[in-house]
C-alpha cells in the first residue's frame, strides 16, 4: 500500500480551517452583539433580575464553548501546517541520506 502525502494539500486544508475559524468567529461576534442588547429589556423587578442572571449564565457558557472550539480550530490548522513542514523536512533528509548511500556505493 502506498501513502501519498501532499504537503501543499495539507497547507490548503489549514487555510480552509483558518477561513472557517474566521467565519465562525464573525458569526459569533454578530450573535453576541445582537444578544447583548437583550439584557436591558428584562426590567428591574425580581423576574427581570432572574432573567438577566439566567441570560448572563447562558452567555458565559456559550462564550466559553464557542471560544474553546475556535481555539481548537486554530490549533488544528497550526498542527496541519507543522505536519506539512515536518513531512517536507523528513523527505528532504531521507533523500539526502539515500544520495549519500548511493554515492558511497559508487552509483
Amino acid at each position: 500500500m502506498k501513502i501519498d502525502i501532499n504537503p501543499d494539500s495539507i497547507r490548503e486544508g489549514a487555510q480552509q480551517l483558518d477561513a472557517a475559524t474566521e467565519m465562525v468567529q464573525g458569526l459569533f461576534d454578530q450573535f453576541k452583539s445582537s444578544v447583548d442588547g437583550l439584557a436591558d429589556s428584562f426590567g428591574g423587578d425580581m423576574i427581570g433580575s432572574l432573567l438577566d442572571l439566567a441570560h448572563q449564565v447562558c452567555m458565559e457558557a456559550i462564550t466559553e464553548c464557542i471560544s474553546t472550539n475556535i481555539e481548537d480550530l486554530v490549533d488544528y490548522a497550526n498542527t496541519l501546517r507543522q505536519f506539512a513542514e515536518d513531512h517536507e523536512s523528513n523527505d528532504a533528509e531521507i533523500e539526502r541520506l539515500f544520495r549519500e548511500l548511493l554515492d558511497a556505493l559508487g552509483r
